[in-house]
Protein backbone atom coordinates (compact mmCIF):
# COMPACT_ATOMS: atom_id res chain seq x y z
CA UNK A 1 0.00 0.00 0.00
CA UNK A 2 1.54 3.61 -0.79
CA UNK A 3 0.53 6.79 0.59
CA UNK A 4 1.32 9.91 -1.14
CA UNK A 5 4.15 12.14 0.90
CA UNK A 6 2.21 14.72 1.91
CA UNK A 7 2.00 16.48 5.06
CA UNK A 8 -0.15 18.62 6.62
CA UNK A 9 -0.17 20.92 9.46
CA UNK A 10 -3.15 20.59 12.13
CA UNK A 11 -4.67 22.09 15.01
CA UNK A 12 -3.37 26.25 14.72
CA UNK A 13 -0.48 25.74 12.39
CA UNK A 14 -1.11 26.39 8.77
CA UNK A 15 -1.25 23.81 6.28
CA UNK A 16 1.76 23.11 4.15
CA UNK A 17 2.34 20.65 0.60
CA UNK A 18 5.26 18.68 -0.18
CA UNK A 19 4.65 18.56 -3.95
CA UNK A 20 6.69 20.22 -6.49
CA UNK A 21 9.92 20.80 -7.17
CA UNK A 22 12.21 23.82 -7.34
CA UNK A 23 13.83 25.50 -10.25
CA UNK A 24 17.03 26.31 -10.16
CA UNK A 25 17.73 30.12 -10.34
CA UNK A 26 20.66 31.49 -11.77
CA UNK A 27 20.23 35.06 -10.23
CA UNK A 28 21.34 35.24 -6.37
CA UNK A 29 18.34 36.86 -4.99
CA UNK A 30 16.05 35.02 -6.50
CA UNK A 31 17.70 31.87 -5.26
CA UNK A 32 17.56 33.45 -1.87
CA UNK A 33 14.17 34.31 -2.18
CA UNK A 34 13.08 30.28 -3.23
CA UNK A 35 15.69 29.45 -0.17
CA UNK A 36 13.58 31.37 2.35
CA UNK A 37 9.96 30.44 1.40
CA UNK A 38 11.32 27.14 1.67
CA UNK A 39 12.60 27.63 4.96
CA UNK A 40 9.46 29.34 6.34
CA UNK A 41 7.11 26.36 4.94
CA UNK A 42 9.15 23.56 6.16
CA UNK A 43 10.86 24.58 9.09
CA UNK A 44 8.00 25.11 11.95
CA UNK A 45 5.65 21.85 9.57
CA UNK A 46 8.18 18.88 10.26
CA UNK A 47 7.48 15.94 12.90
CA UNK A 48 10.98 14.79 13.49
CA UNK A 49 12.65 17.12 15.75
CA UNK A 50 16.23 18.20 14.42
CA UNK A 51 17.16 18.58 17.53
CA UNK A 52 16.28 15.16 19.07
CA UNK A 53 17.45 12.55 16.04
CA UNK A 54 17.17 9.83 18.62
CA UNK A 55 13.47 9.59 17.53
CA UNK A 56 13.86 9.09 14.04
CA UNK A 57 14.18 5.33 14.30
CA UNK A 58 10.77 5.41 16.39
CA UNK A 59 8.65 7.39 14.44
CA UNK A 60 10.02 5.28 11.26
CA UNK A 61 9.05 2.33 13.46
CA UNK A 62 5.46 3.09 13.83
CA UNK A 63 2.81 1.16 11.99
CA UNK A 64 -1.46 1.70 12.77
CA UNK A 65 -3.27 -1.58 13.07
CA UNK A 66 -3.08 -2.99 9.61
CA UNK A 67 0.94 -2.99 9.83
CA UNK A 68 1.21 -0.19 7.19
CA UNK A 69 3.93 2.41 8.32
CA UNK A 70 3.08 6.10 9.39
CA UNK A 71 6.23 7.58 8.61
CA UNK A 72 6.78 8.68 5.09
CA UNK A 73 9.83 11.17 5.47
CA UNK A 74 8.85 13.32 8.19
CA UNK A 75 5.11 14.12 7.12
CA UNK A 76 3.43 13.35 10.12
CA UNK A 77 2.12 16.79 12.35
CA UNK A 78 1.76 17.46 15.93
CA UNK A 79 -2.47 17.52 15.98
CA UNK A 80 -4.89 19.25 18.04
CA UNK A 81 -6.83 16.22 18.91
CA UNK A 82 -8.98 15.50 22.43
CA UNK A 83 -10.53 12.49 23.54
CA UNK A 84 -14.84 12.31 22.55
CA UNK A 85 -16.50 10.74 25.49
CA UNK A 86 -19.90 10.39 23.24
CA UNK A 87 -18.36 8.75 20.47
CA UNK A 88 -15.80 7.14 23.11
CA UNK A 89 -12.92 8.29 20.42
CA UNK A 90 -10.13 10.34 19.33
CA UNK A 91 -11.15 13.46 17.53
CA UNK A 92 -8.51 16.25 15.82
CA UNK A 93 -8.81 19.15 14.28
CA UNK A 94 -7.47 19.53 10.74
CA UNK A 95 -7.11 22.01 8.18
CA UNK A 96 -8.77 22.53 4.77
CA UNK A 97 -4.84 22.57 2.99
CA UNK A 98 -7.08 24.52 0.42
CA UNK A 99 -8.64 26.78 2.53
CA UNK A 100 -5.60 27.93 4.94
CA UNK A 101 -7.59 31.23 6.40
CA UNK A 102 -10.84 28.93 7.44
CA UNK A 103 -10.79 27.65 11.02
CA UNK A 104 -10.12 23.75 11.15
CA UNK A 105 -12.61 21.28 10.99
CA UNK A 106 -13.07 18.36 13.81
CA UNK A 107 -13.05 14.95 12.53
CA UNK A 108 -13.42 11.15 14.23
CA UNK A 109 -10.39 9.24 14.32
CA UNK A 110 -10.66 5.59 13.02
CA UNK A 111 -10.18 3.71 15.77
CA UNK A 112 -7.41 1.52 13.23
CA UNK A 113 -4.88 3.76 12.56
CA UNK A 114 -4.57 4.78 16.67
CA UNK A 115 -1.41 3.92 17.70
CA UNK A 116 -1.50 2.25 21.49
CA UNK A 117 2.20 2.74 22.81
CA UNK A 118 3.86 5.61 24.71
CA UNK A 119 4.28 8.20 22.83
CA UNK A 120 7.90 9.64 22.77
CA UNK A 121 7.68 13.07 21.32
CA UNK A 122 5.36 14.14 23.98
CA UNK A 123 2.75 15.74 21.49
CA UNK A 124 -0.37 14.14 20.18
CA UNK A 125 0.72 13.24 16.17
CA UNK A 126 -1.38 12.61 13.25
CA UNK A 127 -0.58 11.44 9.56
CA UNK A 128 -2.76 12.15 6.97
CA UNK A 129 -3.75 13.35 3.70
CA UNK A 130 -7.01 15.45 2.41
CA UNK A 131 -9.26 13.88 -0.42
CA UNK A 132 -12.22 16.25 -2.05
CA UNK A 133 -15.79 15.62 -2.99
CA UNK A 134 -17.22 16.99 -6.16
CA UNK A 135 -18.33 19.94 -4.17
CA UNK A 136 -14.58 20.81 -2.41
CA UNK A 137 -15.74 19.18 0.92
CA UNK A 138 -12.69 17.81 2.21
CA UNK A 139 -12.63 14.65 3.87
CA UNK A 140 -9.25 13.06 5.31
CA UNK A 141 -7.45 9.96 4.58
CA UNK A 142 -6.06 8.41 7.38
CA UNK A 143 -2.88 6.80 7.85
CA UNK A 144 -2.27 6.86 11.49
CA UNK A 145 -2.61 8.83 14.99
CA UNK A 146 -0.96 8.68 18.38
CA UNK A 147 -2.44 10.24 20.81
CA UNK A 148 -0.24 12.85 23.26
CA UNK A 149 0.13 13.46 26.91
CA UNK A 150 -3.84 14.16 28.02
CA UNK A 151 -5.49 13.45 24.99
Amino acid sequence: MEFPAQGRVVGAQRAVGREGGVRICHDRSAALLVAAIAVAATGPASAHDPHKPELNAWFKSLKNKAGAPCCDGGDGEQARAEWDMGKAGYKVQLKNPQRPDEPGTWFLVPDTVVIQQPNLSGAAMVWWWPSYDIDGTMTPQWRCFIPGPGS
